[in-house]
């Protein structure tokens, strides 16, 4: 009888540590912000000794601020962020990701929270010109980025695509001859620049676009998240962070 009683008592014990941890974990889980990116973009974001770092690090992280929460960043490929947001594997994704009408279909977007176009990157002793010369060339490009889309929209036949998942990649190929060019946005390209004086940028007329945070479709964090970054707007908080990683800004 005192066996049957003491382990009675035991799994009442047990049973209490597992509701008590359950309770403690899905504390834990809901106080962590999971967020998805393509940690390849400087100045956006980008890994720096070991650490991610970039403008879009410090924007999501006042906004996580705001939300009481912590992050937790995923790297993966850039052609798989929006996947992974719309399967809800994760809260959101921030890595230069413009709301386009096809990806609306697959997911929510936060107001937008920087401006930008796309430009060509060539090396100074080249033909090319402006769009218009890409004819016959091979032209580096990301995967599942808005660049490719649009560029790929403008129905050059006789381009050559040379696709890439990481943008390193791409720079890589430019300097090795391996592309003519490499369609990018305007920030992207003055990094490029700054390191490598013998490139030349050749902007893009017309192709102005804005980036945004990608959440899962119903997402309760959307309207907290647009609150916040209207907030920045409003104090001059965001632009102060533009001015501090970007030396091109694409205005209003």
């Amino acid at each position: 009888m005192r066996y049957f009683i003491c382990l009675l008592s035991f799994l009442f014990f047990v049973g209490c540590e597992e509701n008590s941890s359950n309770k403690n974990s899905a504390k834990k889980s809901e106080s962590v912000l999971n967020i998805a990116v393509s940690a390849d973009y400087p100045p956006y974001i980008y890994s720096q000794k070991g650490k991610l770092v970039g403008f879009e690090v410090e924007v999501i992280n006042a906004v996580a601020k705001s939300l009481d929460k912590t992050i937790h960043f995923h790297d993966i490929d850039f052609h798989g962020i929006l996947k992974t947001v719309s399967a809800k594997q994760v809260d959101g994704a921030i890595s230069a990701i413009a709301a386009t009408p096809e990806r609306r279909e697959m997911v929510d977007f936060s107001n937008p929270y920087h401006r930008s176009m796309t430009v060509l990157v060539v090396p100074f002793a080249t033909s090319i010109r402006s769009i218009d010369d890409l004819h016959d060339k091979v032209v580096g490009v990301e995967s599942g980025t808005i660049y490719e889309d649009d560029l790929k929209k403008k129905n050059f036949k006789d381009i050559k695509f040379f696709a890439r998942k990481k943008f390193p990649e791409l720079q890589e190929a430019l300097k090795g001859h391996k592309c003519d060019a490499i369609v990018t946005g305007y920030p992207e390209a003055y990094e490029m620049q700054n390191g490598n004086p013998d490139l030349k940028i050749i902007p893009i007329e017309g192709t102005v676009i804005t980036f945004s945070i990608a959440l899962p479709k119903n997402s309760p964090l959307l309207k907290p998240i647009n609150d916040k970054l209207q907030s920045m707007i409003e104090s001059g908080d965001l632009r102060k962070l533009e001015s501090q990683y970007f030396k091109k800004i694409v205005e209003d």
